[in-house]
């Protein structure tokens, strides 16, 4: 009788299926990619496990196609992936589907064929015909009703077919490294002290790397991995933006042997030479999805500003990337290291409570001071930049020295508003104002991505009266060539920079001093080393401390302090300029790396008394749908069911989201809560499998939200 297989479906419900399993395609292994009947057509799954005992009464479909040779996980990958499903309560197809992404692109590989092959298998043979090498694709479309697969392994194993692997050199062809820091002959105490504390780490723990701006954590991670990588380790560096990899790649090329980088933007050639390079690579280093790469020998994690975000996906299973890194360590049985100026609260938390061992920075490798904050009151004034702030841009433009301004708004304006009526254009499919862009003449939605001409007259009143309403680093740019012709400056935000080789160039200008100023969103203050940089001003300080979210003031401290630590990282000294409307509020007071600790002791304080994360654990559970109330319903569905949970859970809601209309959905939340930490996620697993979901409703699940909007 063949074997059985259990099989997670690439498809987001909640059970596995039951396949049987042909001799033909050779011995079934957990870890391996298939393709299984599914429904009126096929599918794509992964084997979780063999000889399943399936119900006598049921009768199984058959494997169709075996995709990989070999397992794509080892047994400690899978566990860790299991339990990774667990907690974000997510369907087994949809967490593997979303960890073994890296893999994908199989029919595009490539195998040659060598002598002996018209002997030993004519069929396949003729498929090659006169060609030397084909794509596995082609392989499939020329043999429809065979297992390409198994053939090509068997041939392989017999030395008449050969995978053509992709020579891509180092990592320097898929990104060009600019010229970066120079290293150090010597390590600071405070250094010394952190880097003997990560190489003196044995086997699992987590380190907080918490030093200010400047002071020199890149340095550690550097050599601690230069460790591991001389024991034959290898090491994963995560990153939270794109943006961010063309400079490691400029530190880690000048170290180490092999590099090699992993993001959204590579080809699929750049990916396919990845995946063949992984048991050579040195270090790793990638955005959130480089987690996921299975380095067989895995020795060290790096999560550079573990604050940030970014790590956290919000779309299908909501996992925190910073947070896997750390289960997945404890399941290899290897360090792992979160590196912050402004560290999140949740990772505080586990600082007091003796669960990270707690590594301090406290001075900048400069010789220079942190810079001082000068605030600027911008009440009554029109312009977004003030008298103040021009003045100093003046002075460093003249001292031949490089400045920045940040704002984190893109575009021209937020919005238009008729001066005759009062009307502000809107998206028609979101809850939200458009954006102009001046220069495209569009108006666009930011959350979905609508786009408009920019109509001449009000669609409200017919009068020819509309008018901007505040400002975005477009509008910035402009005001700024009017008051200092000549002034050399460059855009950074997602308008301008859009591919990999548009990033590396502008950060290569900005290097190379053919940038005077830099205006530049979210985008520029994550991690970057801008060393002739004496200059930074903040445009609107007030953006974003007042959103409806408990963690707005937490991201605001955390983005103006990174912000500010752009200033004095070379050789002349820092200045800030901060313009504010709301010149008295005591979140201003806390801006800048003198006031991390207090700041974060005295948040933490908050929470606590709140009773919100991380002293709570929550679920944000999202009902959306075409229909308000069909959304609704969905949503009060859910909360009647939550009566069956334990006690100390409790659900808020529901109620409409903050952004109510997404994308012409409207959606409604529910808001799960836990203030003993023991039950969720785990327990909404049952309730989740047999609450159905009605036809036309979608259900979002986000364990630990970090965005409430």
């Amino acid at each position: 009788m063949p074997s059985q297989v259990e099989v997670a479906v690439f498809c987001p419900l909640f059970k596995t299926f039951t396949y049987l399993w042909p001799d033909a395609l050779g011995q079934p292994e957990p870890g391996i990619r298939v393709r299984v009947p599914f429904g009126r057509g096929s599918r794509t799954g992964v084997v979780l496990s063999i000889n399943v005992d399936a119900s006598p009464d049921i009768e199984c479909k058959t494997v169709l196609d075996r995709l990989d040779a070999d397992p794509l996980y080892d047994g400690r990958r899978r566990a860790w992936l299991e339990r990774a499903r667990r907690y974000y309560l997510a369907a087994p197809g949809e967490m593997n589907e979303l960890a073994l992404a890296w893999a994908a692109g199989e029919d595009k590989r490539r195998w040659q064929r060598l002598d002996g092959l018209e002997e030993s298998d004519p069929e396949l043979a003729a498929v090659f015909g006169g060609r030397h090498a084909l794509s596995v694709g082609t392989m499939r479309r020329k043999l429809p009703s065979h297992p390409v697969y198994h053939r090509l392994r068997q041939a392989a194993r017999s030395g008449l077919v050969q995978e053509v692997t992709i020579d891509g050199g180092d990592a320097a062809d898929m990104h060009t490294a600019f010229s970066g820091e120079s290293i150090p002959e010597q390590l600071t105490q405070a250094q010394e002290m952190a880097l003997d504390a990560l190489l003196a780490s044995d086997g699992f723990a987590t380190h907080l790397l918490f030093g200010r701006t400047g002071s020199g954590k890149t340095e550690v991670y550097l050599r601690a991995a230069q460790a591991r990588v001389e024991a034959d380790g290898q090491v994963l560096i995560l990153v939270p933006e794109i943006g961010l990899t063309p400079q490691w790649l400029a530190r880690l090329t000048a170290r180490f042997g092999k590099v090699a980088v992993w993001h959204s933007a590579l080809t699929e050639t750049q990916r396919l030479q990845v995946r063949q390079q992984l048991g050579k690579v040195d270090v790793l280093v990638g955005t959130r999805s480089a987690l996921f790469l299975p380095l067989p020998r895995l020795a060290m994690i790096v999560v550079d500003e573990e604050h940030d975000g970014s790590f956290k996906q919000q779309e299908g299973v909501c996992y925190s990337a910073r947070d896997l890194s750390i289960l997945l360590a404890q399941e290899l049985d290897i360090p792992v290291v979160l590196g912050s100026a402004t560290p999140a609260l949740e990772s505080w938390r586990q600082v007091a409570q003796d669960r990270y061992q707690l590594l301090e920075l406290p001075q900048r490798i400069s010789a220079h001071a942190s810079p001082k904050v000068k605030r600027v009151d911008m009440r009554g004034t029109e312009s977004p930049i003030s008298e103040v702030l021009l003045k100093a841009l003046g002075e460093v433009w003249e001292a031949g020295g490089q400045s920045l301004l940040f704002l984190n708004r893109r575009g021209y304006a937020p919005a238009l508003i008729c001066s005759a009526c009062g009307d502000v254009p809107e998206c028609p499919a979101c809850s939200l104002r458009l954006t102009l862009h001046r220069r495209r003449k569009q108006l666009r939605c930011h959350a979905c991505g609508f786009v408009r001409p920019v109509p001449v007259v009000c669609e409200a009143c017919g009068e020819e009266a509309l008018l901007p309403l505040g400002e975005g680093t477009e509008k910035v740019e402009e005001q700024l060539l009017a008051a200092l012709p000549g002034l050399r400056i460059a855009r950074f935000d997602r308008d301008v920079v859009r591919s990999a080789a548009r990033l590396q160039q502008l950060l290569a200008d900005v290097a190379a001093r053919r940038v005077d100023c830099l205006i530049g969103t979210q985008m520029v203050v994550k991690g970057h080393h801008f060393p002739h940089v004496s200059l930074v001003g903040v445009v609107n300080a007030d953006l974003g401390l007042n959103l409806p979210d408990f963690r707005a003031g937490e991201r605001w401290w955390q983005q103006l302090t990174q912000v500010l630590g752009r200033a004095g990282r070379g050789d002349a000294p820092g200045r800030v300029i901060v313009q504010t409307r709301d010149p008295q509020s005591p979140w201003l007071d806390r801006i800048g790396d003198e006031q991390a600790r207090s700041t974060l002791d005295e948040e933490l304080a908050l929470r606590e008394a709140l009773c919100y994360p991380p002293f709570s654990r929550w679920v944000r559970v999202i009902f959306s749908a075409g229909h308000a109330d069909r959304a609704r319903r969905a949503a009060e569905a859910f909360v009647e069911a939550c009566g069956h949970l334990p006690e100390v859970v409790q659900p808020v809601g529901p109620m409409p989201c903050a952004l109510e209309r997404l994308a012409s959905r409207y959606r409604f939340e529910v808001i799960v809560r836990d203030e003993s930490r023991a039950q969720l996620p785990w327990c909404l697993e049952p309730l989740l499998r047999m609450q159905p979901v009605p036809s036309g409703v979608r259900r979002r699940v986000d364990v630990d939200p970090v965005d409430m909007m």
